[in-house]
């Protein structure tokens, strides 16, 4: 049995080589789930594999457009044993992005699942060729015709298809993975079989599980390069797997599935946080105040300290409940794609719940570092992941080097050159600094580190995380480049601004233009500025009610803010902030 497969050929015939598994992957349909085992996995992928090559895709860009589930899965698969190119997509950003990933990376077929997507992707070129996964849409060619071909010509060349994993390399192309795009255009990002390979390995080093036993819970995006890597180690290990339908069901979905593990965003856990302290906070005055010092405990307790006494009690009569909106019986999250403050770090280990912050880059296929079960330091991003070497260069950035770092980006040596130089260093774009136990910790991003004009450095990123950490606030933007003093953009979180305007007896609107409210955010940023440098303190902030978006350009579809298109879109409100200072 070959367990240091090379490439994902090999992968495929280690799977092939291992015991049957019915229970598998599982796709959300209505009330229920659709079951596909490892045997049906197995066959899809192979007649897809003998059908796209029978169209000679060999060598050409195939763009994925389809919502995570085992069909995703099996298309991507196909497509790298055939030779052909996956390009992920995410068909919710701009329609301009979306037009230039398709000219850059020359596509002319795309997989997609509803009327909405056909629309969108020949909104941006009528040329492209879709194929229907999900509602069949008349004149197209679907999924199941695909299916059937690649059986019948199994039948007509039943070798064709070991012959065609023989072909593979693993210094092939397997994917190009569109960056978000959070300053300009994206950015196709290279990857071949051993990039991918290499951290299924990495991630194995890491993390130990049972095929029998775990069951994985999937929500995330697989056009985004984290929840993809960890979905071929889930396929690599064989872990059943469940996929939501929407996110807006993970909670009710988590409590069905009951999982083992998942991977998750901060904003996710952010979000999970004050549901639970609400949800906790509904009550009697003493309910009320055993709650106050529970959460009060937890994210501030260091968790790694014997529990006490208190502890114990705190877990029997709150932590347990809490613990209970993810499931009986979680025993690993793995968070990645942003910053988790150290509060929420402390919050979830203390109630029990195993977590681990990673690192990563799509140019780094994707993590560089992570927290680990057996090494789990709140306040950093973890050891390096085995086989990957990083250094901190003079300027305090984070560079790496690997098997895991990209061939370079689609079409664009002169950018490729920037980011990885002459000695294969990636130089990530972020600053950083390694502890003496080896422990990274990423301290702000190089582009987003500013300097005022009284001549200090800002980092935004702190400042912008620690606004938010109220629940207040969906996203905070700090603006200060050549600017006399810091200032603050807050996106106002919708939910809590129904509860204010409910508590006020008055509209959203107004309650949200309330002196009152005004003067609650006032105390706030300024109990947060006690903990900044007198430079990087919060003058004047502007609380806005907009709801940002991926489609208008407000958010990369990784969720983060488009902040040079943000900064255009409120430069009025911005302007207004500095009024009467030169």
């Amino acid at each position: 049995m070959n367990t240091r497969f090379r490439h994902f050929g090999e992968l495929y015939q280690h799977l092939e080589s291992t015991p049957v598994k019915k229970d598998f992957l599982h796709n959300r349909e209505g009330n229920g789930w659709k079951v596909f085992s490892k045997g049906e996995f197995l066959s899809c992928v192979q007649y897809l594999t003998l059908a796209f090559y029978n169209d000679g895709w060999s060598g050409k860009q195939i763009a994925i457009a389809v919502s995570p589930s085992a069909q995703w899965l099996i298309l991507d698969y196909a497509l790298m044993l055939s030779g052909a190119v996956s390009v992920p997509l995410f068909t919710n950003i701009s329609s301009k992005n979306l037009l230039f990933e398709f000219k850059d990376s020359n596509i002319k077929t795309a997989f997609i699942e509803t009327k909405e997507q056909e629309e969108l992707i020949h909104k941006a070129d009528k040329s492209i060729e879709v194929i229907d996964v999900g509602e069949v849409l008349s004149g197209y060619r679907t999924l199941d015709e695909l299916l059937v071909q690649g059986k019948d010509l199994d039948k007509k060349n039943p070798t064709l298809f070991d012959e065609l994993l023989e072909r593979i390399g693993s210094d092939d192309l397997a994917t190009i993975v569109y960056t978000s795009g959070t300053s300009g255009t994206p950015k196709g990002v290279e990857l071949t079989h051993a990039n991918l390979i290499s951290q299924i390995h990495a991630t194995a080093e890491n993390y130990h599980f049972d095929r029998e036993v775990d069951v994985a819970f999937s929500f995330l995006p697989l056009a985004h390069i984290f929840e993809r890597m960890v979905m071929h180690f889930y396929l690599s290990r064989e872990l059943t797997v469940y996929f939501a339908d929407d996110v807006k069901n993970v909670g009710v979905l988590l409590k069905e599935v009951n999982p083992t593990v998942m991977t998750v965003v901060p904003r996710l856990l952010e979000k999970v946080f004050f549901k639970m302290k609400l949800k906790a906070m509904d009550g009697s005055f003493i309910k009320k105040g055993l709650v106050r010092l529970a959460f009060h405990r937890a994210t501030t307790k260091d968790p790694f300290i014997k529990p006490s006494l208190l502890d114990k009690f705190l877990d029997d009569l709150v932590y347990s409940k809490l613990r209970l909106a993810l499931g009986s019986r979680m025993r690993m999250m793995i968070s990645g794609g942003a910053a988790l403050s150290d509060v929420l770090y402390r919050f979830y280990l203390n109630i029990g719940i195993p977590l681990y912050q990673g690192y990563g880059l799509t140019e780094s296929s994707p993590v560089i570092s992570s927290n680990t079960p057996e090494y789990n330091k709140i306040g950093t991003c973890g050891k390096t992941f085995p086989g990957v070497e990083v250094k901190i260069s003079g300027e305090g950035e984070l560079l790496a080097r690997g098997p895991n770092v990209m061939r370079g980006y689609h079409h664009n040596k002169t950018a490729t050159a920037e980011v990885i130089d002459a000695k294969g260093w990636l130089h990530t774009g972020d600053l950083a600094s390694i502890d003496t136990e080896g422990y990274l910790s990423i301290t702000g991003r190089k582009t987003e580190q500013f300097k005022t004009s009284t001549g200090e450095f800002v980092s935004s990123v702190y400042i912008e995380q620690e606004l938010v950490s109220n629940g207040w606030f969906e996203h905070a933007l700090i603006v200060g480049h050549n600017r006399p003093y810091v200032v603050a953009l807050l996106f106002v979180e919708h939910e809590f601004l129904g509860r204010l305007a409910t508590q006020m007896h008055n509209t959203p609107i107004k309650a949200l233009e309330s002196e009152k409210f005004q003067q609650l955010t006032k105390s706030f940023i300024s109990k947060l500025n006690k903990k900044f440098n007198h430079w990087e303190r919060v003058r004047k902030f502007t609380v806005i009610s907009d709801v940002l978006s991926i489609e208008s350009g407000d958010l990369t579809p990784s969720m983060k803010l488009s902040k040079k298109h943000l900064m255009e879109v409120y430069s009025e409100e911005i302007e207004e902030m500095y009024k009467g200072h030169v």
